[in-house]
């Protein structure tokens, strides 16, 4: 099979390999579309914790399984599936409460375990148990399904901000998180949508949204367009879907009772922050973190596109190949557009 091997940080070779064997209990799937994440292009450059070398990443795929060895006949040769990235151990507190995505022993598609951007992948027999792959509906695209990671990254977020009707949400960032938070924020029940970017290219695309209002980092204050679309009250959730951020300041725009999700984690050198405890306690604020997703969000986020409640379609603005995987690479971490994706 082709695929596309991370030696080292920023070393990747397209070659010819062995397909890899179904593994017991599990199957072997032949990749169709695999979405190219920031995170892949962070690693591509940087590495990460969990990354051993040689490595093929990519942790946003679907395809076709191509062989199966699951001894239930779930799934069959010629299904099409998307794979959620997380292979939780299923036994520790975490998997039991249904919080997979916090398993101390987890696997990742991409990260510890070869990824999309490959023609073959395989799934383990972990994954199939712990419910990570995920029948495609008739009418979805394998370019769509592709996208239920970010998607149920974002369900895991909202989640933990508690986002309900009548809310006015704060998003920082209108890359496709971003997108995908106002989205999904509506169908929420959001009563208004503010949306802030710098970015030239992501202002434009930023209609997308559909926010009440873009905030142009480049010419208005966010303070002071919080105050105004709030009257004063404040904003009751902050997502920051983006890496640079003034926290302190954030906190001052919240309402009482308000809470600011940490979806994107900031660079380490501006990771440490000093706060404002006592603002935190008299408005009742909350503060938390949000990283990758649960099985069952994922689940959750392809019947939301393959429904038609969250289009994902218009998010996609590139089409590669495996052999223009560094371009895409490149395209991504440039910001040029919104999606990359690798078709197969």
């Amino acid at each position: 099979m082709k695929a596309a091997i991370l030696t080292a940080p920023g070393n990747m070779v397209v070659k010819e390999v062995g397909t890899p064997p179904c593994p017991e209990g599990g199957l072997l799937v032949k990749t169709r579309a695999c979405s190219i994440c920031t995170t892949d292009v962070k690693m591509y450059h940087q590495g990460q914790r969990n990354l051993a070398y040689p490595r093929i990443l990519g942790h946003e795929f679907s395809g076709v399984i191509a062989k199966s060895h699951t001894p239930d006949g779930a799934f069959e040769p010629g299904d099409r599936v998307q794979i959620a990235p997380g292979i939780g151990c299923g036994r520790c507190p975490a998997c039991r409460r249904g919080a997979d995505n916090r398993c101390q022993h987890i696997g990742i598609f991409g990260f510890n375990y070869d990824g999309g951007f490959a023609e073959f992948v395989t799934i383990p027999e972990r994954s199939v148990l712990g419910g990570g792959v995920n029948q495609i509906p008739e009418g979805t695209s394998f370019e769509e399904a592709a996208l239920a990671e970010p998607l149920a990254s974002c369900l895991n977020g909202q989640q933990q901000a508690g986002i309900t009707g009548g809310d006015t949400v704060l998003i920082l960032g209108a890359g496709p998180i971003g997108l995908l938070h106002a989205r999904l924020a509506r169908l929420k029940g959001a009563a208004r949508i503010l949306i802030a970017e710098r970015l030239a290219n992501r202002l434009e695309t930023a209609e997308l949204a559909g926010a009440e209002r873009i905030i142009d980092l480049n010419s208005e204050s966010t303070a002071e367009v919080v105050k105004e679309e709030s009257g004063g009250r404040g904003v009751d959730v902050i997502l920051l879907a983006c890496r640079e951020a003034a926290l302190k300041s954030l906190l001052e725009l919240l309402a009482p009772g308000g809470r600011m999700c940490l979806f994107s984690g900031l660079p380490a050198e501006s990771a440490r922050v000093q706060l404002d405890a006592n603002l935190i306690h008299y408005r009742e604020l909350s503060i938390t973190g949000a990283y990758g997703c649960t099985a069952a969000q994922n689940r959750a986020a392809l019947e939301l596109i393959a429904s038609g409640q969250i289009d994902v379609s218009r998010l996609i603005t590139r089409r590669l190949s495996l052999d223009e995987i560094g371009e895409g690479l490149e395209y991504t971490g440039r910001r040029e557009g919104l999606k990359a994706t690798i078709k197969f």
